[in-house]
């Protein structure tokens, strides 16, 4: 796919570090599958991983969580 951010590049498939901030909590996930452009490094998460995650993110705010550093695991 053609990047819509810079244009000239393709996506193709590779992976992101995430990081999500919200109150006092700082949640960092390596290893999320993305798209990635090959021009200019523009990281795409599909919805149901980004709905994963924010689900996870709640989970951490409403347990108090402050900073968190996890590796992506895909639910079996």
């Amino acid at each position: 796919m053609k990047c819509p951010i810079c244009r000239h590049g393709e996506t193709e498939k590779g992976f992101a570090t995430v990081v999500l901030e919200r109150y006092k909590t700082t949640l960092i996930f390596k290893q999320v599958p993305a798209t990635v452009c090959n021009n200019c490094g523009e990281e795409f998460i599909n919805e149901t991983i980004s709905s994963e995650l924010f689900k996870t993110a709640k989970q951490a705010v409403e347990m108090g969580v402050q900073i968190d550093v996890r590796e992506y695991l895909v639910a079996a």
